[in-house]
């Protein structure tokens, strides 16, 4: 069975976020954000102090 139309977006809210859904999801959500800046900021320096050790090998 195919479908003869596609869905219209404004039919579907999945696409249109109200500000406050968005300080709800911070609030129930911060402490699984800050561990994922804190990994990213891990993996930043990790990266970072490799190229040293390698450019300092290199001399």
């Amino acid at each position: 069975m195919q479908q003869s139309e596609l869905p219209k977006p404004e039919s579907s809210n999945s696409e249109s976020y109200a500000p406050t859904e968005f300080s709800e999801f911070f609030q129930e959500n911060w402490i699984y954000l800050a561990i994922l800046v804190v990994i990213i900021y891990i993996v930043i320096m990790y990266t970072k102090i490799l190229k040293d050790r390698k450019r300092n090998k290199d001399e």
